[in-house]
């Protein structure tokens, strides 16, 4: 490849060619110092050689410019660090004018991807025609993202208004919807009334992440005319996004006036994902005040609905919403007393504590389970002797539970409890808490073990006999 480019350039009098030659036979470099004197020789050859360089790039499959890219690339790169603004001057200058005299849409594509790298709001009018070209506008408008800063946003609006129906349309819009410019929001408005389907996606999301005044009624209409289901546009989902990003702003009272109309219009299971998305509004926009609201929708018939309400709940816990919470425990049914004692343990409550011991207690199985995780989950020394006194009548997959939970309470207390406990337990109980002591190494209770080898139950006889070998006795 470079055989050629000599040859190459010698025939149409390329000045730098041999200078170049020489660099790119450098790269790719072995160490940093020997990366660092590459760049220099590059910044050495000036703006007219690097010019000559980008354009040395070939048409696909005319030859290999892996290593003039590689040089491109990090010479891009380079540039781009705060001291060095005279390089990233000399190197725009260079690449606009390679830019105008390359004929190869590969070549324009990836000189104007580096500029990623290094330019800066005096490219722009360098890359305004290229916006409304559909071979060129996504790497022109990923650059201009990348600037940022009025004159990028106001010419990619400006494209947007003499953009035809297409990928450059689509592109600009999308772009001018992350970046939330305002000013775009009545030519992004009339797209989103296309019979394009993707056009109108792409409008209405763009909308959505705007959140212009005008907005409201059009992505509110788009999902009512949808019935708040799916539809290729994501009619809904804007909708839903539009809400969610209003409820950033000040005052919240329209977030809420429309994720509450949501709510009360989005009914039956078909929309249960729309409605949790709604209640998900509600608790970020009113935070720890959502505790009422949730509540309500705790109580919902609707499972996922439920659970989605107590996951919200744990998010905005504090020791008032706690007590509530507490409360309404005891008014449930069985299902939902669980399912609030998860959530109460998941978010670190210790004043549920009484709850959860007394839930050890509980006729329903699945409270009392619920009760077990709790006491593991808070570490919970005060549920020591309640956990004991629940495992003695306990079936297998329960003292099983405890028995995993007094294994994972850190506390110097635990094998005094084990030990004093497992003298008046049933055999099966006795053997688990045996076990226990031997996984805590506790010698200092040695004494209760070795009561144990008096047992009438052979099995538990053995059980001791292990626990004290296992412990060094």
């Amino acid at each position: 490849m470079l055989g050629y480019m000599s040859v190459h350039a010698q025939q149409v009098q390329h000045p730098y060619a041999a200078r170049i030659s020489r660099i790119l036979k450098q790269l790719p470099a072995g160490n940093q110092q020997q990366l660092d004197s590459c760049m220099m020789q590059i910044r050495s050859l000036g703006t007219a050689g690097l010019t000559e360089m980008a354009l040395m790039l070939y048409a696909p499959g005319k030859g290999d410019t892996t290593r003039l890219q590689y040089a491109l690339s990090g010479y891009a790169v380079y540039i781009s660090a705060t001291s060095r603004e005279e390089l990233r001057q000399s190197a725009m200058t260079a690449w606009s004018k390679a830019l105008k005299l390359s004929t190869q849409s590969e070549n324009k594509i990836f000189l104007i991807d580096q500029l990623q790298f290094f330019g800066d709001k005096r490219i722009v009018p360098v890359l305004k025609p290229y916006l409304l070209q559909p071979r060129f506008c996504d790497a022109a408008i990923r650059v201009l993202m990348h600037i940022g800063g009025s004159e990028a946003l106001i010419a990619m609006e400006a494209a947007l208004e003499k953009a035809q129906e297409g990928a450059c349309e689509i592109s600009l819009i999308k772009a001018l919807g992350d970046l939330r410019y305002l000013a775009a929001e009545n030519a992004i408005i009339k797209r989103a009334k296309s019979d394009n389907p993707v056009l109108r996606r792409t409008a209405l999301f763009a909308l959505a992440n705007i959140v212009g005044g005008d907005t409201a009624p059009v992505l509110e209409a788009a999902a009512e005319k949808v019935g708040y289901g799916y539809d290729i546009t994501g009619a809904t989902a804007a909708y839903l996004l539009f809400v969610a990003n209003l409820g950033h702003q000040w005052p919240t009272t329209p977030a809420m006036n429309a994720a509450t109309n949501i709510l009360r219009r989005c009914k039956g299971d078909s929309l249960e994902h729309v409605r949790i998305a709604a209640l998900k509004i509600v608790a970020d926009v009113l935070d720890y005040d959502a505790n009422s609201t949730l509540m309500i929708a705790a109580d919902s018939k609707d499972h996922e609905y439920s659970a989605a309400a107590l996951s919200f709940a744990k998010r905005i816990m504090n020791a008032a919403n706690a007590e509530s919470w507490i409360q309404k425990a005891e008014r449930v049914d069985a299902g939902k007393k669980a399912a609030i004692i998860n959530m109460l343990a998941d978010s670190k409550q210790r004043a549920a504590i009484s709850l959860f011991t007394k839930a050890l207690k509980d006729s329903d199985p699945q409270v009392r389970m619920a009760a077990i995780n709790a006491a593991g989950q808070l570490q919970s020394i005060e549920m020591l002797s309640p956990l004991l006194v629940a495992m003695k009548t306990a079936d297998t997959s329960k003292v099983k539970a405890i028995g995993d939970v007094l294994m994972t309470i850190r506390s110097s207390e635990v094998p005094g409890h084990i030990a004093v406990s497992m003298q008046h337990a049933p055999p099966s109980v006795q053997v688990m808490l045996l076990q226990l002591l031997a996984q805590k190494q506790a010698v200092g209770q040695e004494r209760f073990i070795r009561l144990l080898l008096n047992s009438p139950d052979p099995v538990v006889v053995q059980a001791a006999k292990s626990t004290l070998t296992a412990i060094g006795l």
